[in-house]
């Protein structure tokens, strides 16, 4: 059962007064890792977990949890903090569960990939639904945790969690009242590396974080369910996100006309032929790669692989570096990246497939 690929989570305790514990576990949720928390958390008998990270094995996230409660400890999700998919399921074992107004709580369905593609497992979703009985939760939670399809992700809200019968703790949040900044893309100052943004402040809320649009990017993963839509301009798609209250950014496809709204974004793809938006401050975002602007025709996206029979190989790459090189390659018409950290370039950019642990880019002229 699988949410995501990735690095093992970091995973450390410090002991506070009174016997209590704080326990952060950071990243993805790998094999072993449920064997790393108990393993600490046999050490204590009171501490509030803090939780980052964008997913894992279900199967992880659910034993963690289940150590979670059965020492009674509570769980937390900071500001501005994602806690989706597997790392959600183990959230939701606490015995008090906190939260921010920016804190970013995902659920989507668990899937199995046997073939690069993501399908629903019947299977893995009965465990999840057997597990969160165990937690005491109803038929609601149930629903609304396994409801999303494995590419979109459901983002918990306080009115869901107050449907669904979702005992919450709001904490007061450290920045309320302070104007966000707007911070330029990226953060090593190189204009090739930064997409030009133009910043819209929204007339009729001006207490509203300013929307950044980038040219030529698409900001992948995290739709919201139901994507995409029917829209016809990159106006109508910022309008749909300003009006769900779910939405953080979006990207436009202005050669489909479809609008893809997003509880938010942290990377940026080359992408001609998208404009994307992101509500506040988009310095959190990573570029990947140089920004090559409307100069070029080339798109990159991720969890696809080109098939055919490679001219060159490098091992020990970036995604970044990768995508780079092809692009200034003028024989490469596309190129596969693996997680491996395998670079391969091809003189072809079709057919295509899914592929979770690749990532593929191609000219599109």
């Amino acid at each position: 059962m699988l949410s995501s690929l990735a690095w093992s989570a970091d995973i450390q305790i410090e002991k506070l007064k009174d016997e209590i514990s704080l326990i952060s576990v950071v990243g993805e949720f790998v094999e072993g890792d449920d064997t790393r928390f108990k393993n600490l958390a046999i050490s204590t008998d009171s501490a509030v977990v803090f939780l980052s990270s964008s997913g894992g094995l279900a199967g992880v996230g659910m034993e963690i949890g289940r150590t979670i409660s059965i020492k009674g400890f509570s769980t937390a999700v900071g500001e501005s903090t994602i806690c989706a998919s597997s790392c959600g399921l183990a959230w939701l074992a606490g015995k008090n569960r906190f939260l921010t107004e920016t804190s970013k709580i995902g659920f989507h369905a668990v899937f199995v990939d046997t073939t690069g593609q993501q399908d629903v497992s019947s299977a893995g979703n009965a465990l999840v639904g057997s597990y969160l009985q165990q937690l005491g939760l109803g038929a609601k939670a149930i629903v609304y945790v396994t409801d999303a399809a494995p590419q979109s992700m459901q983002w918990l809200t306080a009115d869901d969690a107050k449907r669904i019968g979702l005992d919450v703790t709001l904490l007061p949040s450290d920045k309320q009242g302070q104007a966000s900044t707007p911070v330029p893309f990226g953060t090593n100052g190189t204009a090739s590396y930064a997409p030009t943004t133009v910043t819209v402040t929204p007339q009729s809320q001006p207490q509203e974080p300013a929307w950044k649009l980038f040219e030529h990017t698409d900001l992948p993963g995290y739709d919201l369910p139901d994507m995409p839509l029917k829209l016809f301009t990159v106006e109508d798609c910022k309008m749909e996100c300003d009006g769900n209250d779910r939405c953080r950014a979006f990207t436009f496809n202005e050669v489909h006309n479809v609008c893809f709204l997003k509880g938010m974004a942290t990377e940026a793809l080359q992408f001609s032929g998208a404009v994307s938006g992101y509500k506040g401050d988009a310095s959190d975002i990573r570029r990947i790669g140089q920004d090559f602007g409307p100069s070029l025709e080339f798109r990159t996206s991720k969890n696809v692989e080109i098939k055919g029979r490679p001219f060159a190989k490098f091992n020990g790459s970036t995604l970044d570096a990768c995508q780079d090189q092809c692009v200034l390659t003028p024989t490469c018409q596309g190129f596969n990246y693996y997680r491996s950290g395998m670079c391969v370039m091809l003189n072809i950019r079709k057919p295509t497939r899914g592929n979770l642990l690749s990532t593929a880019g191609s000219r599109s002229n």
